[in-house]
C-alpha cells in the first residue's frame, strides 16, 4: 500500500473528490437550516390578512378593546404568533419601557415647571404622577416571575380595574385645552399604556407563582 509521504503523495484526482463532496455537504447542511428557519418563520409569522383578527383576539377580554388593538399594533413582537403565556409576560415589559419613554418627556417638564413656582400644569401634574405609579410596579421586573414583584403587578391591575374605580385624571380628563404640544404628548403615551394594562388586566392571575406542592 502506497504511504502518503513526499515520496508517494496522494493522487490529485481522490483529493478533488474529497473537497467537492466536503463542500457538497456543507452546501446541503446549509440550505437544510435555511429551510427549516424559514420553515419556523412562515409557522409563527401572523400573516397580514389573519394580523387583525389576531390582535382582536389579544384584546377581546379588555374592556377597552379599539385602544388594545391599535397599540398591540405597534409592538413588533407581536408580528409573531405567542402563545397566551408569552404574551402576558411581554405585555408588562412593553409597559415598563413606554413608561420610562414618558417620563423622559414628563419629569423635565414637570421640574422645570415646579422650579418656576405658581400653580402646576394640571394634565402635566396628573400624568406625571399616574407615570410614576405605573414606573414604581413595572420598572424592573425580573425576567422570570417571582413570588415578590410580580404578585405586586397582579395587585396594581386588580386595583385600577376593580369595580367601581374611576381612571386617572390622565385617562379621563387629559389632553385639554390647555395642554401644551408636549403635555398632549405625555397624555397621549398614557393612553397607550392605560390601554396595555386594560389589554393584561384579565391575565393578572397568571403574575401569582404556583403554591408549593405541599399547598396544593
Amino acid at each position: 500500500m502506497a504511504s502518503l509521504t513526499p515520496d508517494h503523495p496522494m493522487p490529485l484526482a481522490p483529493l478533488f473528490l474529497l473537497v467537492l463532496a466536503t463542500f457538497v455537504f456543507s452546501v446541503a447542511g446549509s440550505e437544510h437550516a435555511r429551510v427549516l428557519e424559514e420553515e419556523q418563520y412562515a409557522r409563527y409569522r401572523v400573516p397580514p390578512d389573519y394580523r387583525q383578527m389576531y390582535l382582536e383576539d389579544l384584546c377581546m377580554d379588555a374592556r377597552w378593546p379599539r385602544p388594545c388593538q391599535r397599540v398591540l399594533a405597534t409592538i413588533p413582537e407581536l408580528e409573531y404568533k405567542l402563545d397566551r403565556w408569552d404574551f402576558v409576560f411581554l405585555i408588562p415589559h412593553v409597559i415598563a419601557n413606554r413608561t420610562a419613554e414618558a417620563k423622559a418627556l414628563a419629569d423635565p417638564l414637570l421640574a422645570a415647571a415646579v422650579k418656576k413656582g405658581g400653580e402646576l400644569p394640571r394634565c402635566l401634574a396628573a400624568c406625571a404622577a399616574s407615570l410614576d405609579d405605573v414606573s414604581k410596579v413595572m420598572s424592573g421586573l425580573p425576567a422570570e416571575i417571582d413570588d415578590e414583584r410580580y404578585p405586586k403587578v397582579e395587585s396594581f391591575l386588580n386595583g385600577l380595574f376593580k369595580s367601581g374605580a374611576v381612571p386617572p385624571l390622565c385617562k379621563s380628563g387629559c389632553p385639554d385645552k390647555s395642554c401644551s404640544v408636549e403635555e398632549k404628548t405625555i397624555a397621549d403615551k398614557f393612553h397607550a399604556i392605560w390601554a396595555l394594562l386594560d389589554c393584561v388586566h384579565p391575565y393578572a392571575g397568571y403574575y401569582s407563582p404556583p403554591p408549593p406542592p405541599s399547598q396544593r
